[in-house]
């Protein structure tokens, strides 16, 4: 006769997103900023991709166009601040090796040329 089947609680996962990627960024680097994120208490896992994102879509935002937004007193509660976004990819840069570094700086080159960083 066969015992009695037993379920064994299946164990919960911490909620984790999917890891995206920075498009044109080499993996390597992608590794390096991915240990980055997990070193530096000041990072998420994902906020340097989010920092990409978030500056690339303002520059590429007609809306940017209507303002000098960097001597307006706006609060970006919907999407968040892009120039923080800006602040902290500047940080991310120096804290990154010179390769690296050089590789996020191409990614962020058509933005920052849009918008005269």
């Amino acid at each position: 006769m066969r015992p009695p089947h037993r379920h064994t609680p299946r164990r919960r996962t911490a909620y984790r997103r999917a890891p995206r990627e920075i498009d044109g960024l080499p993996r390597r680097v992608q590794a390096e900023i991915d240990r980055l994120e997990r070193t530096r208490n000041y990072l998420y896992s994902g906020s340097v991709t989010d920092a990409v994102l978030r500056w690339q879509e303002f520059a590429r935002s007609p809306a940017r166009t209507l303002w000098d937004l960097r001597d307006a007193d706006l609060e970006f509660y919907c999407c968040g601040d892009p120039f923080a976004a800006r602040e902290l990819l500047a940080f991310v840069e120096q804290a990154l090796s010179r390769p690296a570094a050089r590789a996020l700086r191409a990614v962020l080159a058509e933005a920052d040329a849009r918008w005269e960083w």
